[in-house]
């Protein structure tokens, strides 16, 4: 494994392993007196808040001063947030420290997908790089709530260690990097290797060039299509999942719930590495990561292990399916952060969205009914 690549792979290890230490123990987190869903909920969302709005303007970025750097700067971001997070107990400090987290993740997805995008046998890798993402996912909310007897941050604090030592492995693949942000004459190694493309040339930023770039990129050979698939997948997955635990608090106990959700990184994990190395068509990836989320959405009314496996399985299978199809369409640093503004819009707005109609509807039919709408999905042409 070459230096890039492993600074890669144990990154979003830290970096989603961080990100969800907090869950469980969010009530705590939020202090006696401040522990009210709201305030958790604001520490919740902070990170994705944080993310949403930076996943762009990031990936604009990394075209124009090169990948390299951008991941350097979410991987600071990071570590630097989990610095305060581990050590104070401010709520303001903690809010703000998880915004600044969720900068650092719009830092880090769109530059190392857009390198992944651009290396040999890319979908192999980026089924590795997803396997990862989900096994952080996963051990972050596992060990926070195994670890929370002994300290509510144990697990924050080892993720922060983590997240110090890609830190550290940056500083070290930087010593090989020159101002422009390709490896020096000493290291033997072909300029910007790892990312296949030559930053921009240093200029005046003009924000109007950027949006046109933008524009064009949308409506290029069928993006939308791609980044509209992405907010239905995780919008619908997302719509269910935090909603899950009010819906199932007649049926299940914490332990059970805590359990099924854990099943959908799992399967993440695993069908990522298996989308890795299948050769099947990008399109027909996508479509059967639609139908296994669909279904698991379906059968989360009446078997809730099962359905969050299916819903793991099909996001682990779909994102490695967008993000190849996306990179044949161009492997852009504004590509990859439009494709991930649509997960996180996905992620953060449409739950929201949809939790309006479960009071007049129930968490039934709203269920139901956003199986449906993701399934539409499939009607859509992809090339």
């Amino acid at each position: 494994m070459n230096s890039k690549k492993l600074l890669l792979c144990f990154s979003v290890f830290a970096i989603q392993g961080l990100s969800n230490s907090v869950i469980p123990v969010l009530p705590e987190l939020a202090g006696e007196g401040n522990a009210s869903p709201a305030v958790s909920s604001l520490l919740y969302s902070g990170y994705f808040i944080g993310a949403l709005l930076t996943l762009l303007p990031f990936g604009i970025l990394s075209d124009r001063i090169g990948n390299q750097k951008v991941v350097g700067l979410g991987i600071t971001l990071t570590f630097v947030s989990g610095l305060f997070i581990s050590y104070s107990d401010n709520l303001w400090v903690l809010g703000i420290s998880r915004f600044v987290e969720g900068l650092g993740c719009g830092a880090f997805f769109p530059a190392a997908y857009s390198m992944l995008a651009e290396w040999e046998n890319s979908q192999r890798s980026m089924g590795e790089f997803n396997f990862l993402l989900n096994a952080g996912l996963a051990s972050g909310v596992f060990l926070s709530g195994m670890l929370a007897e002994m300290g509510i941050k144990t697990a924050i604090d080892i993720f922060v260690l983590m997240a110090g030592f890609s830190f550290a492995l940056l500083l070290w693949e930087s010593r090989t990097w020159d101002h422009s942000g390709r490896k020096n004459k000493k290291s033997g190694t072909s300029e910007r290797e790892g990312s296949g493309k030559k930053p921009e040339a240093p200029m005046t930023f003009k924000p109007e060039r950027y949006l046109k770039k933008t524009g064009e990129t949308f409506f290029e050979n069928g993006f939308w299509k791609l980044w509209g698939i992405s907010v239905l997948l995780y919008g619908a997955t997302g719509l269910l999942t935090s909603n899950y635990a009010d819906y199932s608090a007649d049926f299940l106990t914490k332990p059970e719930l805590g359990l099924a959700i854990s099943a959908s990184y799992v399967a993440a994990m695993l069908s990522s590495l298996a989308a890795g190395r299948t050769r099947a068509k990008n399109k027909n990836i996508v479509r059967a990561g639609i139908i296994l989320a669909a279904a698991g959405i379906l059968f989360s009314l009446k078997a809730p292990l099962l359905a969050f496996f299916l819903i793991g399985a099909g996001g682990g299978v779909a994102v490695v399916g967008l993000i190849a199809a996306v990179s044949r369409i161009s492997s852009s640093g504004i590509a990859m952060g439009l494709l991930n503004t649509g997960i996180y819009a996905g992620l953060g707005l449409i739950p929201v969205f949809g939790s309006l109609f479960i009071e007049p509807l129930g968490y039934e039919t709203v269920f139901f009914g956003s199986a449906l709408v993701l399934l539409t999905a499939l009607g859509l042409k992809l090339e």
